[in-house]
């Protein structure tokens, strides 16, 4: 603490700082990174960025998005890494997600990957779970095991067994050389007594090694 009052006395340069706040956060010392951080008198995207960070990665949701609020208020210009801090540090939180996800749109950017993924992540802990499922369908680009893995994973949270049937049965229709979600399918199938469906798709996955021919299933 005597060195940070003492680097803090010293007007801290952006590079040290940006590191100082970082540090700290990684460490759990929140208290000592916004001090740090609220004695700058520079501070840049990066620098906001590793704050808000900071408090995401320790589960503070709400003074992140205080963080952001201030850093809009300051005029400093969000990026994709700033929103994707802030949909890590809201998980759970169906709500903030869904504003910090407009917000980013109203800023132009493009959410990536990782920015859907943390949205469908946080709809799923929410139970939201059709409305996750609507999100991936929507995606501009094709979701990849990240996605669906966390939108499957939080259907079985909650024992929506139909729902994990019919996001196998799409997925298997979309990338028919995974494997995985003929096994995922089968097993459904046979965890609800469904032995003939489990058994058709076990053929079906057979068949498509055989030949490498797609093989075609209706959407539950």
């Amino acid at each position: 603490m005597i060195l940070t009052c003492k680097l803090i006395s010293n007007d801290i340069k952006l590079p040290l700082g940006i590191a100082l706040v970082d540090m700290y956060a990684k460490c759990g010392q929140l208290q000592k990174s916004r001090m740090v951080f609220d004695s700058m008198t520079e501070k840049d995207g990066i620098c906001w960025n590793a704050m808000i960070s900071g408090y995401g990665m320790n589960g503070y949701a709400e003074s992140a998005l205080e963080i952001f609020r201030r850093m809009e208020e300051s005029n400093v210009m969000p990026n994709e890494i700033t929103f994707l801090c802030l949909l890590s540090a809201d998980a759970g939180l169906a709500e903030e997600g869904k504003y910090v996800f407009a917000r980013m749109l109203s800023y132009s950017l493009n959410p990536n990957l990782n920015h859907y993924t943390c949205m469908v992540d946080l709809l799923g802990r929410s139970g939201n779970l059709q409305e996750a499922k609507a999100m991936v369908l929507s995606m501009p680009m094709s979701p990849d095991n990240g996605v669906w893995g966390a939108l499957l994973g939080h259907c079985k949270t909650y024992n929506q067994v139909e729902m994990r049937i019919s996001i196998a049965t799409y997925v298997i229709n979309s990338e028919p050389e995974n494997d995985g979600y003929y096994i995922l399918l089968a097993n459904l199938y046979s965890s609800i007594g469904r032995w003939e469906e489990a058994e058709n798709v076990r053929r079906a996955m057979k068949e498509r090694c055989s030949t490498g021919k797609k093989a075609a299933w209706s959407v539950l």
